[in-house]
């Protein structure tokens, strides 16, 4: 999603959203919109179908 792209520096971040790609998601300051470092999480698995991980 956002490769090459400056991470947000605000100190205080008034709200965060998340933006979707294929593969899972960002957290993204409301302020600057910018993503926030280290916070791109993956989906559980890589057909995009939300699995039971007890099975």
């Amino acid at each position: 999603m956002r490769d090459n792209q400056e991470f947000c520096k605000c100190k205080n971040r008034p709200s965060v959203y998340s933006e979707e790609d294929d593969w899972g998601y960002w957290l993204v300051c409301a302020q600057c919109r910018k993503p926030i470092e280290d916070s791109y999480t993956y989906f559980n698995h890589y057909d995009g179908e939300d699995h039971c991980d007890d099975d």
